[in-house]
């Protein structure tokens, strides 16, 4: 069996400024007696190091849970070996479980502290640092190979999205030109509509210098005789005359004629009966009129006509202001209708417009241009330079940290002199940066690697989840030496409950005391990723003026 790195869990604070930072990242260490093993604290890339955790003075009736699942990262674990049991001919037998865990990318990883229950009570084991070195190739050993030629292959048919797109609204706009162009037509027949009587004797001399009767088209001629009448009713008296049977609108001229809207003759009615008649025999019996009868009908319907124009009662006064008051109705309906048209014509053309932006220079470039961008205007704006703390910290930001009084536990130690923190945003806003400073009464050399163990219990603390970390060496612009903490998690939208995506990058200094300058923004956003790396790279110590 490999050699292990043996570690044990704390019981107790490792030193007085374990204490202190445990309060500056508000969180408790809780009693521990589970031990942990490695193999190694360092490896190459692809390599494994076996992480072995040992459960001691368990009886037969304790119910031991080890970790389950992916909670190594950011290391991946490989395999997970069965459970060794030893002592077990003693009272009290010791519990040991190995998992063997890589990276793929080089770095410096902290290895989360890992929970493993006894009973109901829940035991945790230190974090720990794995450094993942890069695969040196010596190419004067290994022997260096042409690339291979590219292989031809026939590409699939494939229509690109923007042909799809340029469909799409092509169709969108033609509709709305149809659509337009139709009730223009509309409205251009409704001004250039002539009196329904008017149009009848249009109709009918128009009838009249046809050559229907000339070449035996009885059949067109009456059934266009009877049609010329029957629009002019329907027009005028407003009955559905083209839809009606013959007997259906003898009937209803019959019931106007009671309800006095017409002053019509009983053989008046008869007489266009028999026309009607007349008609529906030549369209569905195919029994065609004389041409004599036909002229005759049609001075018969003229007169029909002009019997009906003249027996319509006038209107009364009070029907006149109810036909007023109607057609402003109308008037106002159509309006509206034209505003309605005109203003989804607009927003298709926006649409499209927006959607030919999208497809070709991506969603994030129209929505920074027309709806604006928070982190972007950030980035652009006017920046802020002021210095934080003594010694002072110089810090360049888009707007001024505030001094904030976190609630700690700080007062416990009686080593501390001051802590000072400054803080502009919160964790649930795009940008979060936070400056704090912690004093001593005396000089003290400040673990950094013990520091930047807390920084995974802190994010916990806050209710961050899946944490992923790395580090390294951090230099400032004025030669000031510290240790960067990065990495990713994630958070819980307290309204919605949904994950909300962030990035953190933590600076931690000792500078006659300990600095610690934490940055978080929301992931996957360019501009907040850009603001972040010119605030690191601005970074710079002041010397006290005295």
């Amino acid at each position: 069996m490999s050699t292990f790195l043996r570690h044990k869990t704390l019981n107790y604070s490792k030193t007085v400024f374990c204490l202190v930072v445990l309060c500056v990242f508000n969180f408790q260490a809780f009693a521990q007696e589970v031990t942990f093993e490695s193999s190694r604290d360092s490896i190459k890339i692809g390599e494994q190091i076996d992480y072995k955790i040992e459960v001691s003075k368990v009886s037969t009736g304790d119910v031991v849970t080890f970790p389950k699942d992916q909670t190594f990262v950011p290391l991946e674990m490989v395999e997970v070996l069965k459970i060794d049991t030893t002592n077990l001919e003693a009272e009290f037998y010791k519990l040991s479980k190995i998992y063997k865990l890589t990276q793929f990318d080089s770095g410096r990883y902290t290895i989360p502290p890992q929970m493993v229950k006894i009973n109901d009570k829940a035991f945790y084991t230190d974090s720990l640092k794995i450094q993942v070195n890069d695969v040196v190739v010596d190419t004067t050993k290994q022997k260096m190979y042409p690339a291979k030629p590219a292989i031809p292959f026939e590409k699939p048919f494939h229509i690109p999205s923007m042909v799809w797109w340029a469909l799409l609204i092509i169709l969108i706009l033609a509709g709305l030109f149809v659509l337009f162009f139709k009730l223009k037509k509309k409205k251009d027949e409704a001004k250039r509509r002539i009196p329904p009587f008017e149009q009848a004797k249009i109709s009918l001399l128009e009838l009249d210098k046809s050559e229907a009767l000339e070449t035996r088209e009885l059949k067109y001629y009456i059934s266009e005789l009877t049609n010329i009448s029957r629009r002019y009713l329907e027009e005028k008296i407003e009955v559905r005359a083209l839809e009606f049977t013959t007997k259906e609108l003898i009937d209803a001229l019959k019931l106007k004629k009671s309800k006095r809207k017409l002053h019509l003759k009983d053989k008046v009615i008869t007489e266009y009966e028999a026309i009607l008649q007349r008609a529906d025999l030549a369209k569905f019996a195919n029994i065609q009129p004389d041409v004599i009868t036909l002229k005759n009908d049609r001075k018969n319907v003229e007169r029909f006509i002009r019997q009906v124009q003249s027996s319509i009662p006038e209107q009364t006064q009070e029907e006149r202001k109810k036909d007023k008051a109607f057609q402003e109705e109308l008037a106002q309906k159509r309006k509206k209708q034209k505003w309605i048209i005109a203003s989804i014509s607009v927003l298709v053309l926006l649409i499209a417009a927006a959607t030919s932006l999208v497809a070709t220079k991506g969603f994030d470039y129209v929505q920074d241009k027309i709806f604006g961008n928070p982190t972007k205007e950030m980035l652009e704006g006017e920046w802020i330079t002021s210095a934080y703390g003594a010694p002072p910290v110089q810090i360049t930001t888009p707007d001024v940290l505030v001094r904030t009084e976190l609630n700690n536990n700080a007062d416990s130690s009686q080593e501390i002199a001051s802590i000072e923190t400054f803080v502009d945003g919160s964790l649930y806003q795009d940008l979060y940066i936070i400056f704090s400073q912690i004093q001593f009464k005396q000089n003290r050399e400040i673990d950094l690697d013990l520091a930047v163990e807390g920084v995974y219990k802190n994010l916990e603390s806050k209710g961050a989840y899946n944490i992923i970390s790395k580090t390294e060496d951090f230099k400032t612009i004025n030669g000031v030496d510290g240790v960067k903490v990065f990495g990713s998690f994630a958070i819980e939208n307290p309204i919605t409950k949904e994950d909300i995506k962030k990035e953190y990058q933590i600076l931690n200094f000792s500078e006659g005391g300990y600095q610690q300058i934490t940055i978080i923004h929301k992931s996957d956003d360019e501009y907040a990723n850009k603001i972040a790396q010119r605030i690191l790279d601005a970074v710079e110590f002041k010397k006290s003026k005295r």
